[in-house]
């Protein structure tokens, strides 16, 4: 295993060396930067978290690649953003066909190649099933020599009822995807009648039956847990899983410290995405309902790890991550209209508001006593997609050559070797359409925003009606583009005068590296957009290609109509 050297850190002598630390990240799932204490949150306990950035290096400008969870992970593990690997929406289900290309390189699977033991435990949600029931996208086919948890993650079906049914209408509205299911049956039996002889009636049935079990078992068949590629439980049960989690990752530790061998565990938490099952003695416990009480459980989770590093004499030899997916999501609401989310501070958005700080600033931690000056905070913009770049340079390995790598090596920053961040722009999606791009000038200290896209949000707020409305909404496209100093205005309430300077020149040096971008882009992956034709696509081959193409745009509509993850 290739060693980081001591001149780099800036530690001892030149010549020694030091091995490469343990790795341990945590990413708990939706979680508010203002969610946490050390970023500003007095009403919450996050002592764990807190005592995190107190002991390492705080990123206060720190970016998700994206303000949903499939892309943003997808990005943090391969450092790259999901447009280039197709996973550019969300994976809804199990039975979407869909995952992270087995061609990319992640970060597991460098260190699995630098002699580490690899493990996740918790959320993936990059991919399940490409054929019937195969697992071609379970994370061990990805670097982790071990998983244990669910594949996709937690959503509100999974909680033990159909809560995604009630937000669209209730019943009415199950009525009227079963409607649609009626008539999509209907032509399906038609053309196939037509072709082969099938009569409508068995084909109607069938049909209607397969709509029926997907829209009743969906929580079901999603809240599968899973140990490596063997189905423990479904569904699973959600009063136990946040102790079974930790259980499972001290069990992890231990092992990989008996053996002596240096390991990455990745802590990918279910909370705080709903449905949320805050258990006791945390349960009831916070001063924001059951969000607080899952924000307060997590906290305890990620101490239990923590404590576990101790216990075996480790603390100093590893690395901590921690940090959110993105940011809180401002949409959810309980049966009274009142906001039970996340909060995202001063900033403006939500999770999915693509190009908004509130929905990709997010509180990230780095500790590593042996490595790091404990204390530090950092300004400077930075992202997710730094974090695989950062450990290459760390282990003395090195990014793939063979493709775009948009990531980049922070260690100097978190060394104070240097100042500045290694970035010059940011690029921020939603899905596939780029709605802000972020511009760091080599002298100064202003950090620029061009937004190209301004979200739909309800008059006098920063929030979507809904979810279904903020996912599917494109928002206004702002023509000229506003430009926001996000340094000297965080709140982005006053955009730069068109007519004054820097705008002309910020933005023509914005429109430069977007072109170059967009250039960067030819060949990659294109991002496939989930729908029901995906649903059933692991059973195409009970349908004829011709009949598909006449009712897959109809199925889609009930798809998107129903699904709000």
């Amino acid at each position: 295993m290739a060693y980081l050297t001591l001149a780099v850190l800036g530690l001892c002598t030149i010549g020694q060396a030091i091995e490469p630390p343990n790795i341990v990240l945590f990413v708990v799932d939706d979680l508010g930067i203002g969610d946490v204490g050390s970023f500003g949150n007095d009403s919450l306990r996050t002592p764990y978290i807190d005592s995190i950035c107190k002991n390492g290096v705080k990123l206060e400008h720190d970016l998700a690649s994206a303000a949903l969870c499939t892309p943003s992970r997808a990005a943090m593990m391969t450092s790259r953003y999901a447009v280039r690997s197709g996973m550019s929406h969300v994976i809804m289900s199990l039975m979407v066909a869909n995952g992270l290309p087995r061609s990319e390189w992640t970060l597991p699977q460098m260190l699995k190649q630098e002699g580490y033991a690899t493990a996740l435990i918790g959320k993936w949600h990059l991919g399940w099933n490409r054929g019937m029931l195969d697992q071609y996208f379970n994370p061990i086919n990805y670097g982790f020599n071990h998983f244990f948890g669910l594949p996709t993650g937690i959503i509100k079906d999974i909680g033990g009822k159909q809560e995604i049914i009630q937000e669209l209408g209730g019943d009415a509205m199950l009525m009227k995807i079963m409607g649609i299911c009626l008539i999509t049956s209907g032509l399906m039996a038609y053309f196939l009648s037509k072709r082969i002889g099938i009569t409508m009636a068995l084909m109607s049935v069938g049909f209607i039956g397969t709509c029926f079990v997907m829209l009743k078992t969906n929580g079901i068949t999603n809240a599968t847990l899973v140990r490596n590629d063997r189905i423990i439980e479904m569904p699973a049960n959600l009063t136990t899983i946040t102790r079974r989690l930790i259980d499972e990752g001290q069990s992890f530790v231990k092992t990989q410290r008996a053996k002596r061998e240096p390991f990455f565990l990745e802590m990918s938490w279910l909370h705080v995405h709903t449905f949320l099952h805050p258990q006791p003695p945390f349960k009831g416990s916070s001063k924001h309902g059951p969000y607080g009480d899952a924000v307060e459980e997590t906290d305890w989770a990620i101490g239990q790890i923590m404590k576990t590093l101790e216990e075996l004499g480790i603390s100093d030899d590893t690395l901590i991550y921690f940090t959110s997916d993105h940011g809180g999501d401002k949409t959810e609401i309980d049966e009274k209209g009142r906001m039970v989310g996340g909060w995202n501070g001063i900033f403006r958005g939500g999770k999915i508001d693509g190009g908004q700080e509130g929905a990709i600033r997010v509180p990230t931690c780095i500790q590593w006593p042996s490595g790091l000056t404990k204390g530090k905070v950092i300004s400077e913009p930075t992202s997710h997609m730094d974090l695989m770049p950062t450990i290459a340079a760390i282990v003395g390995t090195h990014m793939p050559k063979d493709r775009h790598i948009d990531g980049k090596s922070i260690l100097p920053l978190l060394t104070g070797e240097e100042k500045r961040t290694p970035h010059d722009f940011f690029f921020h999606y939603k899905e596939t359409e780029l709605m802000a791009i972020r511009h760091r000038p080599r002298e100064g200290d202003a950090v620029y925003k061009l937004h190209y896209v301004w979200p739909g949000w309800q008059p006098g707020t920063d929030t979507w009606p809904s979810l279904l409305s903020a996912l599917k909404g494109k928002g206004t496209v702002l023509k000229p583009p506003r430009l926001f100093n996000v340094v000297a205005d965080p709140k982005e309430l006053n955009p730069l005068d068109t007519k004054v300077e820097p705008y002309a020149g910020i933005v023509k040096k914005i429109e430069e590296a977007r072109l170059l971008h967009e250039e960067s882009l030819v060949g990659s992956v294109p991002s496939i957009q989930p729908g029901l034709s995906q649903f059933f696509s692991l059973h195409r081959s009970v349908f004829v290609d011709y009949a598909w193409q006449y009712i897959s745009d109809e199925m889609d509509k009930a798809w998107h109509a129903f699904n709000l993850y």
